[in-house]
């Protein structure tokens, strides 16, 4: 069992990870080094088996010829650091390798837009009087009430630059909404959004990702969405704004032992 880095990724390596799999752009963008994570396998140049952690959502995707208890060994060994999520779908028979007893389940949906798939124009507008929209730049990442996650998500905001687009509407000082695209993967970019409590449901969601998308559509990228199924606001606004070919799956999650 080896921990490798991004640059002794090899393109065996990467092969055996299957991109139909749930989320399977967020494996090849810790893989590629624009997600901070874990990469761990028993050979990095002629691999059986490997696995990617990603440090922020805990996911961990599977590749390769493994048994259970190479997976239950995996498992433990990442709960220290925090929460492992097992993603699968219905009828899929890894299943049966998982480790007993998860401590939580969801049940998730993904989704894509391909460039130019729906016209946007309605939405391209500027946001409210008082409110203004930003391209993020590291000033305004690292005033962001996301910092703290996003140095989990990406390992440095200097990565994030390097890699990445977000956007946001400020009001003032305030940062009110924020949209993150991540590295693109194979022509997409998985986005993400959010947006601070007292300014929900004013639209800020919408305009902040249709502005997002413009971006990332001007330079040929489509665009990934991926949310819980029961987050009934983000599942709306992914339909609203395009995203289709609809898939679901379910998480497994194992928490942190408690000392």
């Amino acid at each position: 069992m080896i921990q490798i880095k991004p640059h002794q990724v090899s393109p065996a390596l990467t092969s055996i990870f299957d991109l139909s799999m749930p989320t399977g752009i967020r494996a090849l963008a810790v893989l590629a080094g624009g997600n901070a994570g874990k990469i761990i396998t028993d050979d990095p140049t002629s691999p059986h088996w490997g696995f990617v952690w990603e440090a922020d959502n805990g996911t961990l995707y599977r590749g390769g010829k493994y048994d259970k208890a190479i997976l239950t060994e995996i498992v433990t060994l990442l709960r220290q650091d925090g929460i492992v999520a097992l993603s699968f779908r219905d009828g899929d028979s890894d299943v049966e390798r998982f480790p007993p007893d998860p401590d939580a389940g969801a049940e998730c949906l993904e989704f894509d837009r391909p460039v130019g798939v729906s016209d946007l124009s309605a939405y391209l507008s500027e946001p409210p009087i008082g409110y203004h929209i930003h391209r993020m730049d590291k000033t305004l990442l690292e005033r962001s009430p996301k910092h703290a996650e996003n140095l989990n998500r990406y390992g440095s905001i200097e990565n994030f630059l390097s890699r990445g687009i977000a956007v946001c509407i400020t009001q003032g000082d305030e940062i009110v909404c924020e949209a993150y695209a991540d590295m693109e993967i194979m022509g997409m970019r998985e986005l993400g959004i959010r947006t601070q409590e007292p300014y929900r449901k004013q639209g800020f969601a919408t305009i902040a990702c249709t502005h997002l998308i413009k971006l990332c559509e001007e330079g040929g990228v489509g665009t990934y969405w991926d949310c819980v199924k029961s987050n009934a606001g983000s599942v709306v606004l992914a339909h609203k704004l395009g995203f289709q070919n609809e898939r679901a799956y379910k998480l497994l999650a194992w928490f942190k032992p408690r000392k």
